[in-house]
């Protein structure tokens, strides 16, 4: 286990760069312009967006992004990030591509706060349409806005719908028992495998259950306590959960609130097989856990409060914290006629 603190770190070599209008990309490396960063978020005093590049040890400013401080952040998809306002409608930057675009909703009530919910952003595929998928922190239900109708639809579930992931223009959930589901944007059904097998999930504290989608393959992720997990993959072949015993050629990244992203051959980008890093809001750090040849990494996810979440008002916060992950290079693509 290693922890990082970047404030420091991303100076090395007179490397901070700041830049008034965008983000300017290195002109020397291929990929940077397209591997994961860290999104750091300043004190309110200073109502500025970071982007910091954990390999290069650089930091990039956007001076866009920074005009929407005060909103609530929720999460990064699709290269955008995702805020709400006090209106409850959604504003979805790409400050890659300068593009900005916001969804009304008078459907349900987003609590005013950083992570009151989970995101996901998803292009259908030969049109510039999407959707966008909504899991609010207080309630059981699944809002999916689609631009096509410009409309929100609500979908109900007997089980609480705890995460969602796209893989091969498919959208999954998984619940809080970790049953597997396929959502049909044609209808308001989500349709759930049948399974030879689950997991068991207790409801303690920490215990949770996550997805990720990486390398063609479905991965739910059981947290089991603040120290144990499992991984497995989803066998479409025999219906079946199979237990990973390392990450192999993956790395997983976690951020608030139990929010989980996997990036496959992370060494071509600067990160380490078979790792989890993990952002810790309250101690404005990172912590990298690695695995060893046949096991896999350890993990201590980090107790984040509510209190603790970043302020929308003025007030002292004399941290920095890191609030995400964000993937640029990946961009969710759906396929209506594959469900229905």
């Amino acid at each position: 286990m290693t922890s990082f603190n970047l404030v420091a770190c991303a100076t090395i070599g007179g490397n901070f760069i700041k830049f008034i209008g965008g983000i300017i990309w290195h002109p020397k490396n291929h990929y940077f312009s397209k591997e994961p960063l860290l999104l750091q978020r300043s004190s309110y005093s200073k109502k500025s967006f970071s982007f910091i590049s954990i390999p290069h040890h650089k930091v990039y400013h956007s001076k866009m992004i920074n005009k929407f401080f005060r909103f609530a952040y929720h999460g990064s998809s699709s290269g955008y990030l995702i805020m709400t306002g006090k209106d409850n409608s959604f504003i979805l930057i790409n400050p890659f591509t300068r593009r900005k675009m916001v969804i009304n909703n008078s459907v349900f009530e987003v609590d005013f706060s950083c992570f009151a919910c989970k995101v996901l952003l998803a292009f259908c595929r030969g049109s510039e349409e999407f959707v966008l998928l909504v899991l609010c922190r207080d309630s059981n239900d699944l809002h999916v806005y689609q631009s096509r109708s410009f409309s929100w639809v609500t979908y109900l579930t007997p089980q609480k719908v705890v995460d969602f992931v796209v893989l091969q223009s498919t959208i999954y959930v998984v619940t809080n028992k970790a049953n597997i589901g396929i959502v049909n944007l044609n209808s308001t059904n989500i349709n759930f495998l049948e399974l030879k097998t689950t997991i068991q999930v207790h409801f303690v504290s920490y215990a949770h259950v996550g997805l990720v989608s990486c390398d063609g393959h479905l991965l739910v992720l059981h947290i089991m306590s603040k120290v144990t997990f499992n991984v497995y993959k989803i066998d479409f072949s025999t219906m079946d959960y199979v237990k990973l015993k390392t990450l192999g050629d993956i790395a997983l990244f976690y951020a608030p609130q139990r929010k989980y992203y996997a990036l496959s051959n992370p060494r071509m980008w600067g990160y380490e097989n078979n790792s989890v890093y993990v952002i810790d809001v309250a101690c404005e750090k990172y912590t990298l856990f690695k695995g060893d040849v046949d096991k896999l990494p350890e993990l201590i996810l980090p107790i984040v409060l509510i209190a603790q979440y970043p302020p929308l008002h003025p007030g002292p916060q004399p941290k920095q914290p890191y609030l995400d992950w964000c993937f640029r290079h990946i961009r969710n693509k759906v396929d209506y006629s594959l469900v229905e």
